[in-house]
C-alpha cells in the first residue's frame, strides 16, 4: 500500500514539473517576441517586458537649460536622433531615474513626442519657485522600453525675488490669479470710446518691468480693449525673472451685463447688513432686445448676501434694494430684487425652467428671472439670474395690501402707525412661507399648527403684511384661518365639498403647485422650506408661487430625490391627506394630462433654447468656477463623468424625461 502511494505521488510530481516547464517556455516566447506590450499603448505595468532602448547617441547631442524664470525654464537641444520620440521629466524630489517611475509620480512634463514635432525646444512653466530641478530627457523607438537619453539641472529663484505686486487699469485694481500669474479686468464693449486704458503698477523692491525685453521707464503704459500683454518683472540685483500676463477681457456673451461697485471695494459678507453700492445694467451689443431698453438701470443700490446653504458657497447669491421702484430689464418696477448664482446647478437653468413652466400653466404669479453676466468690484462673478422676489405688488402678487389705518404724531416720540384692527383688511391679503427652524430669523412673525410646528422643526412665517401694517387682530385672523384649514383637511368629513377642506383652500392652486414640485422632485417642497402660500382678500388660501429649484430635477444626493422614480411631495404634511380624497386625486390626474399635452413639450424646447443663449456665458462662467466634473454639494452620483456643460444639459433632459414617464404611468394605470 505504501509503495502504491509513493508511485502515485511521483506521477503527480512529474505532471506538475511538465506544466511548469511549459508555462516558463511560453512566458519566454512572449517576452522576447514583444507580444505582451504595445509600446504606444501607455501600459506602465508592462514596460519592463521589452528590450531597453540602447542605440548609441551622437556625441554632439546636448540638452541645455536656459532662460530660467521663477516658475519655469526653457529646454533646448541639438543633434537628437530624428527617428526617436522623446519625453521630458522634471522633479525637485527625485524619482525620475526611469520613465516608468517618473510617470507614476506625475513628473512627466512632456510625454512622448516625435523628434520632428518637438522641434528642438520646450518651455516648462508652472514649476515651484526656489527649487532645484533635475531634468531627464527619455528616448525610445518602436518596440523598445524608454531609456534616459540626456540630463540637466536647473535652480529656480525664490518667489519674492521678482514680483509684480499690483496692477491698476485707469486707477482700478485688476484681478490677480496666482496660479496663472495673470492680472485681468473685464470691460463692457462700447463703454470706453477710444478703447484704450492706462496701466499703472506696483513692483517689489529692486525690480523693474520689461515688455519684449524693453524696460518701462515711466511706470505706466497703454493697453487696448481685448489686448493681452506679456510682461516680465526682473530683480536688477539677482536677475531673477518672473513672467505675468495682463489682459483686458471683453464681456459680451449675448446677455445683459450688470456691474456693481461697492463703496470702498468692500466684500459682501452679511445676510443682514446692506452695503451701499452703485449698479449699472448694460445691454448686450451681440444680442440686444427692445424689451430691455426701459430696464437698463444706472444708480445707487444696497446689497447683501442671500440664501442659507448657498451663502457658504464660493459663488455668492445676493439681495439688492433700490431706494425708488425701478424696472429691471423687462420686469415690473420694484425695490427688491434677487441675484441667484445657481452654483451647484451646472445646467444654470433649473430655476428658470421651473418658473416658466409654472407661468405657462397660467399661475396667478410666477417669478420672472433673466440671465445676466455679473461683475462685482471689477471682478467677473459669472452667469447669474436676476429676478423678482415673492412680494405683493403690481406685476408680482397683484393683491390689495393691508395698510395702516391712520398715522398719529406723538410729541418727542415721532410717528406712530396704527394698523387695521377690523374691517375688510383683516381677511387679506397675506403671504406666508413654511420654513424650517434652522432658518428662523428672530425678526420673523411666526405661528404654528398641530402638524407644522417647532416639534416637527417647522413653522409658518408671515412674510406680508409687515409688522408695522399688522395688528394683533390681523395676526389672530390669519393664524386661526390656517389652523382651521389644517383641521378641516384632517377632519372626518374632510371630503365634504361644502364643509370640508374645500371651504378653506383653492384646490386648483394646490394641484398646479404640486405638479411642478413633484415633477422636479423638489426636496424643499416637502413642506420643509420655501413653501409659499397666499390668501387674497375675500378669497381662500392658495398655494404658490413655486420657488427654489436649483437642487431639483435630480441635482441632489439625498432623500431619494436623485431617483426619477417614486413619489416625494405627495407624502408631505397636507398632500398625503388631500390625495385620500378621490375627487382631489381625479382632479390632479385630469390636470396632469392637460399639462402634459399642452406644456411639457415646451420644457425641452426651452432647455435647448436656453443652452444656446448661454453658450458663451456658461463657458466664461465655468472658466471662472472650474466645477464641471467636480462634486459640489449636493450633486447626485455620476457628476464626475459629466465634464462638459452639454453633458449637464443632457442629464437634466434625460432625468425630466424619465420622471415624466414614471409619473404618467403611475397615474394613468
Amino acid at each position: 500500500m505504501l509503495y502504491t502511494k509513493s508511485r502515485l505521488f511521483i506521477s503527480k510530481l512529474k505532471i506538475v514539473l511538465v506544466i511548469a516547464v511549459i508555462v516558463l517556455f511560453v512566458s519566454l516566447i512572449l517576452i522576447y517576441s514583444g507580444l505582451s506590450l504595445n509600446p504606444d499603448s501607455g501600459d506602465k505595468g508592462a514596460l519592463d517586458s521589452i528590450k531597453t532602448f540602447n542605440i548609441k547617441m551622437p556625441e554632439s547631442a546636448v540638452l541645455k537649460v536656459s532662460d530660467i524664470r521663477i516658475k519655469g525654464f526653457t529646454l533646448s537641444w541639438k543633434n537628437l536622433d530624428g527617428d526617436c520620440e522623446y519625453a521630458i521629466a522634471a522633479s525637485s524630489w527625485g524619482k525620475i531615474d526611469d520613465y516608468k517611475t517618473a510617470l507614476e509620480n506625475n513628473y512627466i512634463i512632456l510625454d512622448f513626442t516625435p523628434g520632428d514635432i518637438l522641434n528642438g525646444s520646450y518651455k516648462a512653466t508652472k514649476m515651484i519657485a526656489g527649487k532645484d530641478y533635475e531634468i531627464k530627457l527619455f528616448a525610445r523607438k518602436k518596440n523598445t522600453q524608454a531609456a534616459e537619453y540626456l540630463s540637466a539641472k536647473a535652480s529656480l529663484p525664490y518667489l519674492d525675488e521678482a514680483e509684480l505686486v499690483k496692477v491698476y487699469l485707469d486707477g482700478e485694481e485688476m484681478l490677480y490669479n496666482s496660479s496663472e500669474d495673470s492680472f485681468t479686468k473685464v470691460y463692457i464693449p462700447g463703454n470706453n470710446k477710444n478703447g484704450e486704458y492706462n496701466i499703472t503698477y506696483k513692483l517689489a523692491r529692486l525690480c523693474a518691468l520689461y515688455i519684449n525685453g524693453v524696460k518701462i521707464e515711466d511706470e505706466s503704459f497703454i493697453i487696448k480693449e481685448g489686448e493681452n500683454i506679456l510682461v516680465t518683472a526682473i530683480n536688477e540685483k539677482t536677475n531673477a525673472a518672473r513672467d505675468y500676463e495682463i489682459a483686458v477681457m471683453p464681456l459680451d456673451n449675448g446677455l445683459p451685463v450688470i456691474s456693481i461697485n461697492i463703496e470702498n471695494n468692500r466684500h459682501v459678507t452679511s445676510k443682514n447688513k446692506y452695503l451701499e453700492a452703485e449698479m449699472t445694467i448694460t445691454e448686450s451689443m451681440l444680442n440686444s432686445s427692445e424689451d430691455y431698453i426701459d430696464g437698463l438701470f444706472s444708480g445707487e443700490i444696497e446689497i447683501k448676501l442671500r440664501g442659507h446653504s448657498s451663502s457658504g458657497m464660493p459663488k455668492k447669491s445676493y439681495n439688492i434694494k433700490i431706494s425708488e421702484k425701478s424696472g429691471i430689464l423687462d420686469m415690473a418696477p420694484a425695490k427688491k430684487w434677487a441675484f441667484v448664482a445657481n452654483y451647484s446647478d451646472k445646467s444654470l437653468m433649473r430655476n428658470y425652467i421651473a418658473y416658466e413652466l409654472y407661468r405657462d400653466m397660467g399661475a396667478f404669479f410666477s417669478p420672472k428671472f433673466r440671465f445676466v453676466d455679473l461683475i462685482v468690484n471689477g471682478e467677473y462673478m459669472g452667469n447669474y439670474i436676476i429676478g423678482e422676489k415673492v412680494k405683493i405688488g403690481k406685476g408680482r402678487l397683484d393683491l390689495p395690501k393691508i395698510k395702516t389705518e391712520e398715522t398719529v404724531k406723538i410729541k418727542r416720540k415721532g410717528t406712530l402707525t396704527i394698523p387695521p384692527t377690523s374691517g375688510k383688511d383683516l381677511n387679506g391679503s397675506y403671504v406666508l412661507e413654511v420654513n424650517s427652524t434652522d432658518k428662523y430669523d428672530k425678526g420673523e412673525i411666526i405661528f404654528e399648527t398641530k402638524r407644522i410646528n417647532w416639534r416637527t422643526e417647522h413653522f409658518f412665517s408671515i412674510k406680508q403684511p409687515s409688522e408695522k401694517n399688522m395688528s394683533v387682530e390681523a395676526y389672530d385672523y390669519i393664524s386661526n384661518y390656517v389652523n382651521e384649514t389644517e383641521d378641516a383637511i384632517f377632519a372626518e368629513n374632510f371630503k365634504d365639498p361644502k364643509n370640508g377642506y374645500r371651504k378653506y383652500i383653492d384646490a386648483s392652486t394646490f394641484i398646479d403647485w404640486y405638479i411642478v414640485n413633484e415633477l422636479f422632485k423638489n426636496v424643499d417642497a416637502g413642506f420643509h422650506t420655501s413653501v409659499y402660500m397666499y390668501k387674497p382678500r375675500d378669497g381662500k388660501l392658495c398655494m404658490g408661487p413655486v420657488w427654489d429649484f436649483d437642487i431639483g430635477a435630480g441635482n441632489i444626493d439625498y432623500a431619494g430625490c436623485d431617483d426619477p422614480k417614486g413619489w416625494y411631495v405627495r407624502y408631505s404634511a397636507w398632500f398625503s391627506r388631500l390625495f385620500e380624497d378621490e375627487a382631489f386625486a381625479k382632479e390632479f390626474k385630469d390636470r396632469w394630462n392637460e399639462v402634459k399635452a399642452n406644456y411639457f413639450g415646451r420644457i425641452f424646447t426651452r432647455i435647448d433654447e436656453t443652452a444656446m443663449l448661454l453658450e458663451k456665458s456658461q463657458a466664461m462662467n465655468f472658466d471662472r468656477w472650474k466645477i464641471l466634473g467636480v462634486y459640489v454639494w449636493p450633486n447626485a452620483d455620476g457628476v464626475e463623468s459629466r465634464r462638459t456643460y452639454e453633458s449637464e444639459v443632457e442629464y437634466l433632459k434625460d432625468w425630466l424625461n424619465a420622471r415624466i414617464d414614471w409619473i404618467d404611468k403611475e397615474i394613468n394605470k
